[in-house]
């Protein structure tokens, strides 16, 4: 389960991308989360190319994946690894689904502090700053173009799991295009978003869920 913990958040982190916003002047972390708040309010749908690098401390290369993401309000991420190796990730609400694993499993990880961390993230994408504060420890500042925004765990569950996350919003147009997440264990994941493309059409039904039956066989 622990495995899977980088590339659900990398897909809920994917979500950070605004529309055209001329950066103002944020001397505090309220105005600049404001901004990132009006950037992303006509929101509906979201789908991007994304590399993301894990740093492990007990490898000397690091591990590169990359893939397609697609997000639909409010709730709907659809994640598809595609190298270096095929794999499809589901996020509907707290609903998880990741190929072969099993049932149990899938229904421990959407009751585990993993989800309930996706719903306060999610926060920072439907403009509610005071929602992302009851789970995070959050600042922001300017920083030439951009805005960095630093997100630290409140609750020791997730702290277990995550040290911190640090995003970086581009200039003009808002877009997240750098993620830094610090696990516990003093491994980090590094995210780039590439060929945004906001508000097109997705249909929900490429979010479904699917539950095995006894017989092996996949139900809604």
């Amino acid at each position: 389960m622990k495995s899977t913990l980088p590339c659900l958040i990398a897909a809920l982190l994917a979500l950070c991308v605004g529309r055209a916003h001329a950066i103002a002047r944020c001397a505090s972390t309220e105005t600049c989360l404001r901004l990132i708040q009006q950037a992303q309010q006509d929101l509906r749908t979201m789908a991007a190319d994304f590399v993301q690098v894990k740093h492990v401390s007990l490898l000397d290369e690091p591990l590169v994946s990359s893939g397609r993401f697609l997000f639909r309000m409010p709730d709907r991420i659809l994640l598809k690894i595609e190298q270096p190796q095929p794999l499809t990730v589901t996020i509907r609400g707290h609903d998880i689904q990741i190929p072969n694993l099993p049932e149990r499993e899938r229904q421990a990880l959407s009751m585990a502090p993993t989800a309930a961390m996706f719903t306060q993230l999610g926060a920072i994408f439907s403009g509610s700053i005071q929602a992302l504060s009851q789970g995070f420890e959050v600042t922001a500042a300017e920083d030439d173009s951009a805005i960095q925004v630093h997100l630290v765990p409140r609750q020791e569950a997730w702290k277990r799991m995550l040290r911190s996350i640090h995003l970086r919003f581009a200039g003009p147009e808002l877009l997240a295009e750098k993620i830094r997440l610090d696990d516990a264990l003093g491994d980090s994941l590094e995210i780039t978003l590439r060929n945004v493309q906001r508000n097109i059409d997705l249909s929900d039904s490429l979010f479904e869920i699917k539950t095995p039956h006894p017989d092996g066989s996949d139900r809604k």
